[in-house]
């Protein structure tokens, strides 16, 4: 898939050439240029979601192989509401962040820590509850360690009841209602 024909982008934000490959099929993208474009707004394009949609292939490799701010990255797929694309589409996002956090809870020593995983996923669709549900029913030692592992990533979070989901797409008040259901599912696991 391809951004529109007609899309320009943010001018300030965006080469001319990058756009120009945005509206390019079958071309791989600069890795950069794939970061970038999910780290903004609906307000950078005229047509967020096809955009998203464009380097949405390089994007899950990207978050699976360790990105950094990959919560940031989830925001702007969030915010080009992929919930709301056709069937065919959603299912493959949705089976994608399903696959990662399921292959994460159940690996040693993933390339993202499962914290980060799990802030992505939960950023990504603006719920805690399928992926602490997951997370409960996976009872092997490697999930139990990372779980023991959130205390640790989120004790500031926990001792302050301030939310780490920084990059949450909505209201404020839908991240500290995500955060409470979390730091209570982890207060009820120790």
């Amino acid at each position: 898939m391809t951004a529109r024909a007609d899309e320009a982008g943010c001018g300030r934000c965006f080469l001319a050439e990058e756009v120009e490959l945005l509206r390019t099929p079958d071309i791989p993208l600069p890795a950069d240029l794939v970061r970038q474009v999910t780290h903004k707004d609906r307000l950078h394009w005229g047509d967020q979601p096809a955009v998203i949609r464009r380097v949405l292939p390089q994007l899950v490799v990207i978050l699976a192989e360790g990105a950094s701010e990959s919560d940031l990255m989830a925001r702007g797929l969030a915010a080009a509401e992929w919930r709301q694309w056709p069937v065919p589409q959603k299912q493959a996002v949705a089976g994608f962040f399903d696959a990662w956090w399921t292959q994460t809870l159940r690996t040693a020593a993933p390339p993202v820590p499962a914290c980060a995983v799990f802030e992505t996923c939960a950023t990504a669709t603006s719920s805690v509850a399928p992926w602490l549900a997951r997370w409960e029913t996976e009872e092997g030692p490697i999930a139990r360690r990372h779980r023991d592992e959130a205390f640790g990533w989120w004790r500031e979070e926990l001792e302050d009841d301030a939310s780490p989901f920084t990059w949450w797409w909505g209201e404020e008040a839908a991240a500290q209602a995500a955060w409470r259901e979390v730091s209570a599912w982890l207060r009820r696991g120790r």
